[in-house]
């Protein structure tokens, strides 16, 4: 089951999540959590925190959910293009593993963190860290998050469900906090149960969430045309064209993980008809590269001159 796209964006939903979840990375002040194209190298950095202040450190965050060797060192490549990018602050690394077998515990890194607390890299194990938390606030609503990434028993999986989702409904949390919890839940229940029919799922969690909110886009628009594109064409052409592009974004980022301002400020430009072809397209991307080929392929309008 996929999980580090879901991971990135928690991590960007809230500063109290990325402190939790970094075990103990805070920013003081503003700051934005993004992807970063390199595009001369072609190579993505899917989680940047970059703080307003400039006195503060930018962070290159790697999520790491299976065994990969060359992490460590791929990392470092990371904090060089963002420290060539940004010279006039400093650069840190962090290195976010689900699990301790998933380390390569790659020399000197692996024994520089014991001995030196000021090492420019840090290391934490998700896994060790949720359970700290279940330790210490045992009703977060990241643990209700996790569950189905945690919980292993299908049945059990089953009967959690609604319970876990009606916490993460109630939770006292920003809206964009709890919109991103949601979205991660449903996402990660969605993998386990790759088997169950859309109304099989939402009856599951016991309501019925909203159809965009949850699973497969090619089965809704298989059924029918989506009811909020008709909504969109009654409040009004361009009101109704920003409310598409708005939803295609959140399409977008539950299935590829977090988007470049780049690419936002592409879609949002795009015009309606062009809004809803990417809603059907956007069913077969996988990668964020399926993305950047479409939108080569419909570039941004050219702006009218004033009359």
């Amino acid at each position: 089951m996929h999980t580090d796209k879901q991971i990135y964006l928690l991590l960007g939903a809230d500063p109290e999540f990325l402190c939790l979840l970094t075990a103990g990375l805070r920013i003081d002040g503003p700051y934005a959590f993004e992807a970063i194209d390199v595009k001369a190298l072609e190579r993505r950095i899917d989680g940047v925190v970059l703080p307003a202040d400039p006195k503060q450190a930018i962070w290159a965050i790697e999520v790491q959910a299976q065994k990969d060797d060359a992490i460590y060192h791929r990392l470092l490549v990371d904090m060089g293009l963002l420290g060539e990018r940004r010279l006039e602050q400093p650069v840190r690394g962090l290195l976010l593993f689900l699990s301790p077998e998933h380390d390569p515990q790659t020399e000197p890194w692996h024994s520089t963190f014991a001995r030196d607390p000021q090492c420019p890299i840090r290391r934490v194990y998700l896994i060790e860290v949720l359970e700290q938390l279940r330790q210490t606030q045992p009703e977060h609503p990241l643990l209700a998050t996790f569950l189905p990434y945690l919980v292993e028993d299908r049945e059990r999986l089953r009967e959690q469900a609604p319970l876990a989702y009606g916490q993460i409904q109630q939770a006292p949390l920003p809206e964009q906090a709890r919109s991103h919890c949601l979205d991660v839940f449903q996402s990660w229940l969605l993998a386990r149960f790759k088997d169950q029919t859309l109304e099989e799922i939402l009856s599951m969690l016991g309501e019925m969430t909203p159809l965009e909110q949850t699973r497969t886009y090619r089965e809704i628009v298989a059924k029918n045309q989506p009811i909020w594109l008709e909504e969109g064409r009654e409040e009004g052409r361009e009101e109704g064209r920003q409310s598409e592009a708005q939803l295609v974004l959140r399409l977008l980022r539950r299935r590829l993980g977090s988007l470049t301002k780049g690419q936002q400020a592409h879609i949002q430009s795009l015009p309606v008809d062009q809004i809803e072809d990417l809603i059907e397209a956007l069913l077969d991307f996988s990668t964020d590269a399926d993305l950047e080929t479409w939108l080569a392929a419909h570039p941004k309008p050219t702006p009218q001159p004033n009359a």
